[in-house]
């Protein structure tokens, strides 16, 4: 394969990029998931605090996170966020929520767990989400409450069966439960036990037998994982863990979408002032510029959306920061280029030979420098809070794309212009200066 083909191939790679972040922007009011600083809505910042009786454990922080989770489902939120913070903290974003009052109140009260029998018009039915949806129609899924999530003692996944590799919980009661639950199994036997968080059934395990001492063993769960959630459900009703309000912080709509307008006029304004100065300073290359740094820009986004969308990452107005910075590192790079082309012509030689060495030592130049950069970038992702972190991503994501555009496009754009433009003067594509 001639270089020729080889350039070709390149830009060919590239429009091919640019097409797939095309379709992953538009359209456009969906391209990027907005965080709570730039769509508005609450942000409640709790802290897990030890009581006399237990003290925090990550066990109990997952218990916690877990009900918190119920309570954000409950309420409807479009791509709400939890996440912890550090050993005792939970962070919990409801963008564009409505009422953040009854929001708050919601997401503070206590955890009820209780047990029901599915009553048998619906016991046939195995999905949970079916036997919720039918419930929250008020249709008569299960009976009267028959005990509650105070009784238990403790819950466990683990792995047991017949061979001993099936995921199952063991879930055991104090001495009052234990009773009720024998009296429970042994009038229910074939019937459907339901686990009830919140009013949301969890799970509905087929009574098999009277239990009578208490230690019950809940099996036909398909993963280890989910029997992690189960038992950490079960758990939730009877371990006490204090969460106090750290943080309590509203964000109005419309401060939230004048950040964002804020955001996008500034992207705007900087890509087109970068892309003006280099082509007034550099005319010819800052033409191949303007064209570089607007494939870099439509990537960057169609990485943000796709990220959005197959990820989840929420772009919040750090990371727009983030991103408006990293055009400007992509700006940096291609001058660097272009100053080491120019110092090849100074010498003498023609274009094609300039091009030929100089794009490689700007490159290892601009290599090093996006490289070091990333590297504080990773270490900011990994031990920052939540906005540092969008913030650290979004450079991440674009220094990156500034390595790929530069082997791609900038070096086949000036292989391919110094082989097909035969090119007599320099200065009708970059001020050389005195040739030395």
């Amino acid at each position: 394969m001639t270089d020729k083909q080889k350039h070709l191939l390149s830009l060919g790679l590239v429009l091919i990029m640019i097409g797939l972040s095309i379709v992953m922007i538009f359209p456009i009011e969906k391209s990027a998931k907005l965080g709570l600083d730039l769509r508005g809505g609450l942000q409640v910042t709790y802290e897990a605090k030890d009581s006399p009786e237990v003290k925090v454990t990550e066990e109990r922080m997952q218990q916690a996170e877990f009900v918190l989770n119920q309570r954000v489902n409950a309420l409807g939120v479009a791509e709400p966020e939890i996440q912890r913070e550090g050993a005792r903290n939970i962070v919990v974003q409801l963008p564009g929520v409505k009422d953040p009052e009854r929001a708050k109140e919601i997401l503070g009260k206590a955890a009820v767990l209780e047990f029901a029998i599915v009553q048998d018009a619906y016991a046939a039915i195995n999905d949970m989400a079916e036997l919720n949806k039918q419930k929250s129609e008020g249709k008569p899924v299960l009976g009267p409450v028959e005990l509650t999530g105070d009784k238990i003692k403790s819950a466990q996944a683990t792995f047991g069966g017949q061979i001993g590799a099936q995921p199952i919980v063991n879930m055991t009661f104090d001495d009052e439960g234990a009773v009720k639950f024998g009296q429970i199994t042994a009038n229910n036997v074939n019937k459907r036990l339901a686990i009830v968080l919140d009013d949301q059934i969890i799970t509905a395990p087929n009574i098999k037998g009277a239990i009578p001492d208490g230690k019950a063993i809940i099996e036909g769960i398909d993963s280890i994982d989910e029997a992690k959630e189960i038992a950490i459900v079960l758990n939730s009703g009877s371990i006490p863990v204090t969460l106090d309000i750290l943080e309590y912080r509203r964000v109005g709509a419309t401060l939230g979408a004048e950040a964002l307008r804020s955001g996008v006029i500034a992207g705007i304004a900087g890509f087109l002032l970068v892309a003006l100065y280099l082509l007034l300073y550099y005319q010819g290359l800052g033409l191949i510029t303007w064209l570089g740094i607007s494939a870099y820009a439509i990537s960057v986004w169609g990485v943000v959306a796709a990220m959005g969308q197959f990820y989840g990452w929420t772009l919040t107005l750090p990371g727009i920061a983030g991103l408006i910075i990293s055009i400007g590192i992509a700006a940096d790079s291609k001058i660097i280029i272009f100053e080491r082309v120019k110092e090849e012509m100074r010498e003498g030689k023609t274009f094609r030979t300039a091009v030929d060495s100089g794009f490689w030592h700007g490159f290892r130049t601009s290599l090093d420098a996006d490289l070091v950069t990333m590297l504080v970038m990773f270490v900011l992702f990994f031990v920052g809070v939540s906005q540092i972190r969008g913030f650290a991503l979004a450079l991440i994501v674009g220094l990156t794309l500034d390595i790929v555009i530069m082997l791609l496009f900038t070096r086949s754009s000036l292989g391919l212009l110094a082989q097909i433009w035969p090119i007599k003067s320099p200065k009708l594509l970059v001020r050389v200066g005195k040739v030395r």
